[in-house]
């Protein structure tokens, strides 16, 4: 008979007591084995081809764009999964059906089968690793709901990244830029590389504008593998955004004469770009569907910790962006929501892995007063370094560890806040601030 887990932290904590490489960042190039995610899905089925899919990768923008897609397949009537990472407050934030997370009891169901038919000797005789297991999870559960689609963000990289089992309708890839370099490569070649992993033999790439060397690489992968390619700035000739508390609005304007106008939840002047990458992806691989229809789902999109609004008065913003490139946008999405004469506050922590130098010269000049605390435990950080990287640059800086009492100074001040540089972060301060 099966034994299924007494509650839903219960089941989660069996799939975080495997490997965790987002938290043993050490472990990760000796525990990537796609060919044993592969016997993993043979294992159970093949659970990945029960339903349609679309595949993203990239550096920044995935989560968007596939949160986007999703909520656009949902509103033709199609019953969608998602999966994205990371979660903000909890694991269930990661697999989802038309937008929402499922009830407690169908993930304690999933996870408690998974965990009576799984022979952890496979392979090489290791064990999955935790994302591998969040990864069937996500397969088994929507082959069980009977999805129609499911969008599927990768976790790191794409050559190497568990998702990669899939058989997609369409691979998409979101801006490219230095990131992970340790795993993925110190050259914006290297990591397009193995983004470009995703593409597969007579597939459609979609992808957004890239540098030009990102561009070379991706375009050579697509030929190898006979996959049609297209690249959104040969299409637009132009996209302009208007960001506020409430969203942004935004118009399109295509080099063939033709003019798209939508409106999103998501705030950011980077979500234009966003929501073309996945209107494009829709109305060339489904043109039978009104564009308005795609248009209408896109509007209903949210993410949370990604410029999410706490507080309207006054502002409070939570960002987990913690790379350069994406805090630059944050920012910029931040200044067209604020009180643009107001004094504004920085609440800002990010990992040991994270260039907080070249961050801390981006925001340094933007704040009044800025506050460096500790993302939280799950990964090893270093607030002291990260101090020091601000202060290096101006002078006031606060350094206070505590998560909590550093909101609380924050809040104190009745200042417009930005909260930023990890989603550890963000999840604490929901969590500080009441938000279930």
């Amino acid at each position: 008979m099966l034994q299924k887990f007494v509650d839903i932290d219960e089941a989660f904590a069996w799939i975080e007591s495997f490997t965790n490489l987002e938290k043993d960042a050490k472990e990760r190039k000796s525990h990537y084995r796609p060919e044993r995610m592969a016997e993993v899905l043979e294992h159970f089925g093949n659970p990945h081809l029960a339903c349609r899919v679309i595949h993203t990768a990239g550096s920044k923008g995935k989560g968007s764009t596939s949160v986007l897609l999703a909520s656009g397949l949902s509103q033709n009537g199609w019953k969608t999964g998602l999966y994205t990472s990371p979660h903000v407050l909890h694991y269930r934030e990661r697999i989802q059906i038309d937008s929402s997370p499922l009830e407690d009891q169908k993930y304690i169901d999933c996870i408690s089968f998974i965990k009576e038919k799984l022979d952890i000797r496979l392979p090489g005789g290791t064990e999955p690793t935790t994302f591998e297991l969040l990864t069937l999870l996500a397969f088994q559960l929507f082959k069980e709901e009977n999805c129609d689609f499911c969008v599927i963000e990768t976790g790191l990289g794409g050559r190497l990244d568990a998702t990669n089992a899939v058989k997609p309708e369409a691979s998409v890839l979101t801006p490219i830029e230095l990131e992970h370099t340790q795993w993925l490569g110190d050259t914006l070649e290297a990591i397009a590389g193995e983004k470009a992993g995703i593409i597969k033999p007579d597939t459609p790439v979609f992808s957004a504008p890239q540098k030009a060397e990102v561009e070379s690489v991706f375009r050579q992968k697509a030929s190898e593998q006979n996959a049609p390619f297209q690249i959104l700035n040969e299409q637009i000739k132009n996209i302009e955004s208007t960001v506020s508390s409430e969203g942004t609005s935004y118009a399109i304007e295509y080099k063939d004469g033709r003019n798209v106008v939508g409106k999103l939840k998501l705030p950011g002047h980077i979500q234009a770009w966003n929501a073309a990458l996945a209107l494009n992806v829709l109305t060339t691989l489904y043109p039978e569907v009104d564009e308005p229809i795609w248009l209408e789902g896109f509007a209903k999109a949210s993410l949370p910790g990604r410029m999410e609004i706490l507080s309207k008065d006054p502002l409070i913003v939570l960002d987990g962006s913690h790379t350069p490139c994406s805090v630059t946008l944050a920012l910029e999405s931040f200044r067209s929501i604020s009180n643009e004469t107001a004094d504004k506050i920085l609440l800002f922590a990010c990992q040991d892995d994270k260039d907080a130098e070249t961050m801390a010269g981006i925001l340094s000049s933007a704040f009044s007063k800025i506050v460096i605390t500790t993302p939280g435990f799950f990964k090893k950080s270093s607030p002291e370094r990260v101090y020091k990287a601000f202060s290096s640059i101006r002078k006031g800086c606060i350094l206070e560890e505590d998560p909590g009492e550093a909101l609380k100074s924050v809040l104190s001040e009745e200042m417009d806040v930005l909260i930023m540089g990890s989603f550890i972060l963000a999840g604490a301060v929901k969590k500080l601030y009441g938000v279930q």
